[in-house]
């Protein structure tokens, strides 16, 4: 049994036999999305072999099996973020922190910069990730004339929370070669001023070019950020998440020299980039499914569109105020049908990064298409954000039998240019949760981090509330209940990735991956939910993370 030195922060879980122990006296939520009345969890070589009364799991008792009274704290599954970027992640901790909050102003951003700047060698980048325009007080992109005077000598990338558009500065612009005669690059745009000099912001395949010219971390560095974001995740009781975008093989390697040494902090389901994985899979045979219960191979991936808040999500009508402007497709829609039936075609399961409404049609067409030519009963293609949906989609989406991916904590950290960008009609089924649970359409729960925190309270507190982190409410009408949104953020992101037959809930035979929180979860406001902590996560029967005052 770990000390309580060990276990004043999250590890890596011990890969021996699974662990025996007892939880009693508390709150079971079974991830059934129903109430469970169960009050003790019992678990034996790492499986969970009871679950009811406390009288029930003591059965299991025996020498070296450890009890722990919850003293009526709720113990839920394991939290399986659906969608996020541990990479990113872990190297956004390690970067300068531009978020709004708590940066209100360009002036912050710029002092936070200024900072780093002074603390490296001229000549290395300076990257920053986390700003959202809206919730600024100068309402506007920072450019790279804010950024100049603070780093003369040094690349500076500032990229916007979504990750779909950055701020450079002219020494960055420069060794990207970009000035006012770089066209823009299909599936990108580079802001121009009234004279027709880059601005600095730049946008999707435009971004792409500026991030190509840093130098790629290497796989040890790769390997590091993956620990550190498997730490910060298991704090917050993640045990599962799925990594939105395996583009190299560096990055593959990193996550398969982690599992095999036993170092992997959060089990992982790998989503593979159609563009630069699809061939090479499919030659060597591999497909969806290929793995263990540590790290899997996902859904062969594609990015159609880009993000409201960029104003690139393809949409069916303008952006509020720009009646030019519908967003942005990555490639040729056409193409890209083609790309997603050729991976249903070589097996894989297929998602697709689609937030515009246009977009997600796009995407059910190429699944409707790929489907009636080659059927598939149990396909659960993914619809990744699935942002902005229409009834019409929604009908289609349940016929289908797709799975919708909604970014459950976007609506409360970017309300605002939603509501800028689209207005509030037009995000009547934004991540309709409750219209999911009532037509039967299974949606696991996503944070999309590091462009939303990692801590799934928030997005349970969202689901539940519809609320934005301001108080606003945001269409009441499609709430959930607290037991819904456990389910959301825990079976169906089992559902997602074929595994809800040994994860996802408490019941017996499943692994024992389990989030004990530090009170009943019933006795908490709604809109107070996301303060609620992790006092203990466990992995397969074993305490990887105890929070200190837990211990």
């Amino acid at each position: 049994m770990a000390t309580d030195r060990e276990r004043a922060g999250a590890r890596e879980p011990d890969r021996a036999a699974g662990g025996d122990i007892v939880f009693v006296n508390g709150h079971v939520m079974t991830g059934s999305g129903t109430p469970s009345g169960a009050t003790a969890v019992a678990v034996r070589g790492g499986r969970i072999v009871a679950v009811g009364s406390d009288a029930d799991a003591l059965a299991w008792r025996g020498r070296g099996v450890e009890v722990i009274d919850l003293k009526g704290r709720t113990i839920t599954p394991g939290f399986n973020d659906a969608h996020c970027h541990p990479m990113w992640v872990g190297f956004v901790l390690q970067q300068v922190n531009a978020a709004t909050p708590p940066n209100r102003t360009i002036a912050d951003l710029r002092a936070r910069i200024a900072e780093r700047v002074r603390s490296v060698p001229p000549g290395t980048w300076v990257l920053a990730r986390g700003y959202d325009q809206a919730r600024l007080a100068d309402q506007r992109h920072p450019t790279r004339h804010d950024l100049d005077p603070i780093s003369p000598d040094h690349p500076v990338l500032v990229v916007r929370a979504c990750g779909h558009i950055g701020v450079a500065n002219s020494r960055a612009l420069a060794l990207a070669s970009i000035d006012r005669h770089t066209p823009d690059p299909e599936g990108g745009t580079i802001d121009r001023d009234a004279h027709g000099e880059p601005t600095g912001v730049v946008r999707e395949a435009a971004l792409a070019l500026v991030r190509q010219a840093i130098p790629a971390p290497t796989r040890e560095q790769i390997a590091e950020a993956i620990r550190l974001a498997g730490r910060q995740y298991l704090t917050e009781g993640v045990t599962s998440f799925a990594e939105a975008g395996i583009r190299t093989a560096t990055e593959m390697r990193a996550y398969l020299d982690l599992a095999q040494a036993g170092e992997l902090p959060v089990r992982t389901y790998l989503m593979m980039m159609i563009d630069e994985t699809l061939e090479p899979m499919t030659e060597l045979g591999l497909r969806t499914g290929f793995g263990d219960a540590w790290l899997r191979i996902g859904p062969a991936k594609l990015f159609l569109d880009g993000s409201i808040g960029g104003r690139t999500a393809r949409m069916s009508q303008p952006y509020e105020g720009e009646d030019d402007n519908l967003g942005l497709w990555m490639q040729d829609p056409t193409l890209m049908k083609e790309k997603l039936k050729a991976a249903h075609r070589a097996g894989f399961q297929c998602c697709a990064h689609a937030i515009g409404d246009a977009a997600i049609e796009l995407l059910i067409m190429a699944y409707e298409e790929a489907l009636a030519e080659q059927p598939r009963a149990d396909h659960r293609h993914r619809i990744e954000h699935c942002s902005i949906l229409r009834p019409d989609l929604i009908d289609r989406i349940q016929r289908l039998g797709a799975i919708p991916v909604p970014g459950t904590t976007f609506l409360w950290a970017f309300h605002k240019a939603y509501v800028q960008n689209l207005g509030m009609d037009r995000i009547r089924y934004a991540y309709a949760m409750r219209t999911f649970f009532d037509r039967g359409i299974v949606a696991p729960a996503s944070s999309d981090a590091p462009v939303d925190p990692t801590n799934p309270m928030i997005g349970i507190q969202t689901m539940v509330t519809r609320r934005s982190e301001e108080g606003v409410e945001i269409w009441p009408e499609e709430r959930i209940t607290l037991e819904e949104a456990i389910r959301a953020y825990t079976y169906n992101g089992a559902y997602a990735s074929f595994e809800e037959d040994i994860k996802g809930s408490i019941a017996p035979g499943k692994l024992a991956d389990l989030t004990v929180l530090e009170t009943d979860l019933r006795t908490v406001p709604p809109e107070e939910l996301a303060k609620v902590r992790v006092d203990l996560t466990v992995v397969e029967g074993r305490v990887v993370y105890v929070r200190g005052a837990a211990s």
